[in-house]
């Protein structure tokens, strides 16, 4: 065996340390594989043997480096036990947060500053419904150290901006007359089939959700049944496009029924390694969509809609994977799970700064700032691929070690 010399030691140290920054430091401790981390503070202890038998001023400072970033893992390694074996309650505080947050996006991105007219009603319910469950849940928890009152009493009153807004889109429906109606109308079956573009079409089933499916066929036989009960307009040309609207609507909701019963029998077949890999790919493909369209672009000249699709598609992602790492525990999914979410962090914000360098634009420009989105995103990247690798990341499809 060759011997320990203090350069192969600082390179070693080195290569922990960056693993170390990369997987643990500032991440949250529930979320953290203790394990890994085990054999990383294993590894570490070697260090600081071997650095002991470097003689001279730059052993001693070597091993004093080394000694210390032994003690923080150490430290850090008491503090993941607590937070996952002594204090449940922080990893349900983190998880009513992250649902808090990604409500709050869904807001942000699909109705702050729209046009009423155009705002689908099932959409805002949800978000709606995932903040009146979790924050009293999150106030009862409110003496913890990981609830910040403040943001809790701003988040309670965010809720009631919420709920006044769908009173005013409620309110703008019911005083339309027949010609708004068929806007409105015609608005939410739109909504319904982008959700369906992004969450399903040209995805692998098992990555998708039922339950989602069911909540579209449901809003999209309502609209076809308003718009059906509407005055066929006087028009020929106008009448021509209600029954052509009518007809294609009918045709998606019989595709989308009949893909209900495909959905079910593939999440039920789908072993968990093949599902870890399904929804490492979709991640994955996503993460390279966002390098290629995003990374590195002059903000002003992104197209805000795309982004916010992907946004919405990494969110389901996101949700699925944790549920199958609640009930399967698997192991390469459970270490996918916290990278999809800081991905997923990372482009919210990426989507709000973007959104001000339009309205920047706009304002430049003598135009009206409000950025409610760019033009509608195009279609969807190619069929998802089993296997995708990108720089500095690889989620799915990875066999164990």
């Amino acid at each position: 065996m060759a011997k320990a010399t203090l350069e192969s030691i600082r390179t070693l140290s080195e290569k922990l340390h960056n693993r170390w920054m990369r997987e643990f430091a500032g991440k949250p401790r529930h979320t953290r594989n203790l394990g890994e981390l085990e054999k990383l503070l294993e590894k570490a202890a070697g260090l600081t043997h071997k650095a002991k038998g470097i003689p001279g001023e730059k052993g001693d400072a070597l091993e004093k480096v080394v000694v210390e970033r032994w003690k923080l893992y150490r430290a850090e390694r008491d503090s993941i036990a607590q937070a996952q074996y002594e204090r449940p309650e922080v990893a349900e505080i983190h998880g009513l947060g992250q649902e808090i947050e990604r409500a709050l996006a869904v807001w942000r991105r699909h109705y702050a500053g729209r046009d009423r007219r155009t705002r689908d009603l099932p959409r805002l319910d949800a978000v709606i419904h995932t903040l009146a469950i979790a924050l009293p849940r999150l106030d009862a928890l409110k003496e913890h150290p990981e609830v910040k009152k403040e943001s809790l009493e701003g988040l309670q009153g965010q809720l009631e901006v919420l709920k006044d807004e769908r009173g005013e889109i409620e309110k703008l429906r019911r005083s339309a007359d027949a010609s708004q109606r068929n806007v409105i109308v015609l608005a939410e079956a739109q909504s319904a089939l982008d959700q369906y573009r992004v969450h399903f079409a040209r995805q692998p089933r098992a990555t998708c959700t039922p339950a989602r499916l069911e909540r579209l066929v449901a809003t999209l036989a309502k609209s076809i049944e308003e718009l059906a009960a509407l005055p066929t307009p006087s028009e020929a040309e106008a009448a021509d496009a209600h029954a052509k609207n009518l007809a294609l609507l009918n045709s998606h909701l019989v595709a989308w029924k009949s893909e209900l019963p495909l959905l079910l029998a593939a999440r039920a077949a789908i072993e968990p390694r093949d599902l870890t890999n399904q929804l490492g790919a979709v991640a994955n493909q996503l993460f390279q969509l966002y390098q290629r369209e995003f990374a590195g672009k002059e903000r002003g000249s992104r197209n805000l809609q795309l982004l916010s699709d992907m946004c919405d598609r990494l969110t389901e992602v996101g949700e699925l994977m944790t549920l199958h790492d609640t009930a399967t525990r698997e192991a390469i999914n459970r270490k996918n799970v916290p990278v999809v979410d800081e991905r997923l962090r990372r482009y919210e914000s990426e989507w709000v700064e973007i959104a001000k360098a339009k309205a920047a634009q706009a304002q430049a420009a003598g135009a009206p700032t409000a950025v409610a989105g760019a033009s509608r995103a195009t279609k969807p990247a190619g069929p998802v691929k089993p296997r995708v690798v990108l720089p500095g990341i690889t989620i799915g499809g990875k066999q164990p070690e």
